[in-house]
């Protein structure tokens, strides 16, 4: 006996993504049925199908058909292998996950092109058709907003930092680029005020949450958000013991920062009042001693990476000789009002990577909620 279409969209709507895609390419009536934008509504109601995946893209230059790509499923727990596109020509030392967790790159020789690619799943390119007014080869700090998030439309990219040359020792170097916003619907960019000089010559980290674009420097001594094309900035109460962090927006519960601590542990942090003059700083969990080994240098030093969303923060090690050690903390926070409100954190080391695993020139790693249209295409 068929089901009510109502009730079947109900009894889809609870299954993984990874799930969901297998049953939408066992029919064109299922296809039609999970592509509605009825169904996408229904679905984006439950929390549970919303996990945050981790990618992991290894890039090899030399030989490019040995690039790999994988993704994490944490509702499953496993590992499944992605199918990899070629990104349009651009310099290679520019490749990197965005603050908004996608992928992008700079391209082109005299003037520089933006490529993004909004769709992790899909890896389908879009190169920016305006050329940016600064021309930049590397290392830059970009942010991707969404016009329409459930479909990965472009509305807006905000580019700082970066340098100006191909070799870090060139002279130049040390130049200050200028921060520029495109407008993907009037094709434009247009010039920004300048990274604060607190920041100037520092090791950047940047991040998106909600509609606002997050610069500081490593360390944590200074936070700032664009606003209206201008910088402000937010007093921060950064705990002693923190060496260098990098930021990771969960969503639900706000901006997080990761940090690497000199007594050699790992510790998250929630950062209360991100808008307000002033935040405060939270501990929200500690990495058990078994798995901070796991990115101990022979220093002594703990050395990581991290990224996160939805619940699920994401920390890693980016080296092969590391064997690229991947573990996460999943947070959950009570229904207490938010100056009472608690987290807490539940630890777990991901399973290694699907072999065979290749030699890459360059990793590239993030962590996404996949809206169900850029997993699934009409048949």
């Amino acid at each position: 006996m068929d089901l009510p279409s109502p009730l079947l969209e109900d009894v889809l709507a609870r299954l993984p993504l990874r799930s969901l895609i297998t049953v939408s390419a066992s029919s064109k009536y299922l296809n039609a049925l999970v592509s509605s934008a009825s169904f996408a509504s229904i679905r984006s109601h439950n929390v549970a199908t919303s996990s945050a995946w981790f990618f992991f893209f290894g890039f090899n230059r030399l030989l490019p058909q040995r690039s790999q790509a994988f993704v994490f499923d944490s509702l499953s727990c496993s590992w499944f292998s992605l199918p990899l596109c070629t990104p349009p020509p651009h310099n290679s030392a520019s490749l990197s996950p965005s603050a908004s967790g996608c992928l992008v790159a700079l391209g082109g020789a005299q003037q520089t092109y933006v490529c993004v690619a909004p769709s992790l799943v899909k890896q389908n390119w879009h190169v920016l058709r305006k050329p940016m007014r600064v021309p930049r080869r590397n290392d830059p700090m970009v942010g991707v907003f969404y016009s329409d998030p459930a479909r990965l439309r472009i509305g807006r990219v905000v580019v700082a930092g970066g340098v100006d040359t191909e070799a870090q020792e060139c002279e130049g170097v040390g130049k200050e680029l200028a921060v520029e916003e495109y407008d993907y619907d009037r094709d434009e960019w247009e010039i920004c005020q300048p990274l604060p000089e607190v920041l100037k010559g520092k090791s950047l980290v940047a991040t998106v949450a909600g509609d606002k674009f997050y610069v500081g420097d490593a360390e944590g001594s200074a936070i700032f958000w664009m606003e209206e094309k201008q910088w402000r900035e937010a007093k921060v109460e950064r705990p002693g013991q923190v060496r260098r962090w990098e930021w990771a927006n969960c969503d639900g519960l706000g901006l997080m920062a990761v940090a690497e601590c000199e007594d050699g542990r790992i510790r998250i942090y929630r950062l209360e009042g991100t808008n307000a003059d002033k935040q405060m700083v939270k501990l929200v969990a500690e990495m058990p001693d078994e798995l901070c080994a796991l990115f101990e240098e022979e220093d002594g030093v703990v050395r990581m990476r991290s990224t996160g969303g939805a619940g699920l923060i994401y920390v890693y090690s980016d080296s092969r000789f590391r064997d690229y050690a991947m573990c996460a903390c999943e947070l959950s926070i009570d229904g207490r009002p938010d100056t009472e409100r608690e987290q807490h954190g539940r630890w777990f080391r991901l399973p290694p990577l699907p072999s065979p695993l290749q030699r890459f020139d360059r990793v590239c790693c993030m962590s996404a909620c996949i809206p169900l249209s850029s997993c699934i295409s009409s048949q």
